[in-house]
């Protein structure tokens, strides 16, 4: 997990840079007049791809978040996931299948300056997460002092329900306009949980929306790659300097 965050942190960075230097090249070759306003307040919603790909290819997980943010302000945005995942996770000596609901609620602030009528997104949020969810024990096995011969699996037939995690994390990411109002985007968190149920007998492997356990640490990271729509529902107050200046 550690290397794969690397490489997202430089994709990441890599991202930004270019970005800039797209920014600053636009903004000496196209006039002011050619520019439209971003004055308009909206909602965006969308999906997140990285769960249905994987709902696709894993045979082993079923999953779907629906994405949204509220522009409060210029620079400030309310923003959320939704979702619910089923997935069956094998450790070395035990197989679980966990199912369950989701929601995370917080908020973006845009560090992005845009040409004017622009409404490209490198944000970074925070978020609190709150998972309610059942595990199952499927298989496992018991273990032998001489590790010459192998564990025997066993069927299991534990199963608990109404658990729930509690998490807060945090993030960063890019939101770009590819057609009009319709957007891509991608970004990292971490996440600490402070409260988890566990059921009887074993631990927790993975919480929906929250992602893999393990015995030595409270966090979490997760990579996720989506695609939303702009609603426009109205404009902003009308500020004269902006027609020849940047905005958010």
């Amino acid at each position: 997990m550690t290397n794969l965050m690397r490489i997202f942190a430089c994709l990441f960075s890599l991202f930004i840079g270019g970005t800039s230097i797209l920014t600053a090249q636009a903004q000496d070759t196209i006039p002011v007049s050619n520019k439209r306003r971003n004055d308009s307040y909206g909602l965006r919603v969308g999906l997140d791809l990285k769960k249905i790909t994987q709902t696709i290819a894993d045979e082993d997980y079923t999953g779907f978040e629906v994405v949204a943010d509220y522009r409060l302000s210029q620079k400030i945005y309310l923003a959320g996931e939704f979702g619910r995942e089923e997935n069956n996770v094998e450790d070395n000596s035990i197989s679980i299948t966990t199912e369950g609901n989701y929601l995370k609620i917080g908020a973006d602030y845009n560090v992005h300056k845009n040409l004017l009528g622009m409404r490209n997104l490198i944000y970074i949020g925070s978020r609190y997460g709150i998972s309610r969810f059942s595990q199952r024990l499927d298989n496992f096995s018991i273990a032998q002092q001489n590790s010459f011969f192998i564990s025997e699996q066993l069927q299991g037939n534990l199963e608990q329900s109404n658990l729930s995690t509690h998490w807060i994390e945090f993030l960063g990411g890019i939101k770009a306009e590819v057609l009009d109002n319709l957007f891509l985007g991608f970004s990292v968190a971490v996440q600490y949980k402070f409260i988890e149920d566990k059921p009887d007998g074993f631990d927790n492997l993975y919480i929906p929306g929250f992602g893999k356990t393990n015995d030595f640490s409270e966090f979490s990271a997760s990579f996720s790659y989506f695609i939303s729509y702009y609603i426009p529902l109205y404009k902003g107050k009308k500020n004269p300097k902006q027609d020849k200046t940047l905005t958010p």
